[in-house]
């Protein structure tokens, strides 16, 4: 019995199957511009996390990983920058200021710049971190996530400015039962500020 409600009945035989394709590509892109933009300025890294994974953050990780971080941020703030490359995976990539690197050497040329920039300004700059977020990863890696403020004090007058709030979000890989950073992304709030005027210019130009 032939129903008359289907369209593929009205096709031949050798074109059913191209129409039925056509379909689902149409219903697949349709889906895919209804999709949202990922933004991960403004993505929540406090989800309740499901004690159910198979894939779970020990303490003991978190405890290494935590002064993987803060290592990291206090030889960057006290200008021991080889230091520094210590806790770098050498395949690191990710974002800093704006800048996308990939390698640990590109990495050391972008760290020592900033470095010696702080340093020649006469400026003693201190990270402060709170809100760590840990998800575990397969293959021995973990997602972290965290606020960060940077702090500068002006080590001729004393006085201090708060240069920069926002996210650092990246990955720690596992080596030789160590933990090094495998992505770090510099995420300032200050993005929001120019996607914000951004928006509003285009919703005039529209107009």
């Amino acid at each position: 019995m032939c129903d008359l409600h289907n369209p593929l009945n009205s096709f031949p035989l050798m074109l059913k199957p191209l129409f039925a394709a056509a379909m689902v590509m149409s219903l697949f892109a349709c889906t895919s511009q209804n999709q949202p933009q990922r933004d991960p300025l403004k993505e929540s890294s406090t989800a309740l996390p499901d004690t159910t994974l198979k894939y779970d953050v020990r303490y003991r990780d978190q405890q290494q990983i935590e002064k993987v971080i803060y290592g990291f941020a206090e030889n960057f703030d006290n200008g021991n920058l080889e230091k520094c490359l210590e806790f770098m995976d050498d395949s690191i990539r990710g974002e800093i200021d704006g800048v996308k690197l990939r390698g640990k050497e590109n990495f050391a040329t972008r760290v020592v710049q900033l470095g010696e920039s702080v340093k020649n300004a006469k400026f003693q700059q201190r990270h402060l971190i709170s809100n760590m977020q840990f998800e575990m990863l397969p293959s021995d890696t973990v997602r972290v996530s965290m606020y960060c403020a940077n702090v500068w004090t002006d080590i001729t007058s004393g006085e201090i400015q708060l240069m920069a709030v926002g996210y650092y979000k990246g990955k720690l890989v596992k080596k030789a039962d160590k933990w090094l950073i495998a992505v770090l992304n510099s995420l300032p709030d200050s993005r929001l500020v120019e996607r914000y005027y951004k928006e509003q210019e285009d919703s005039l130009l529209k107009k």
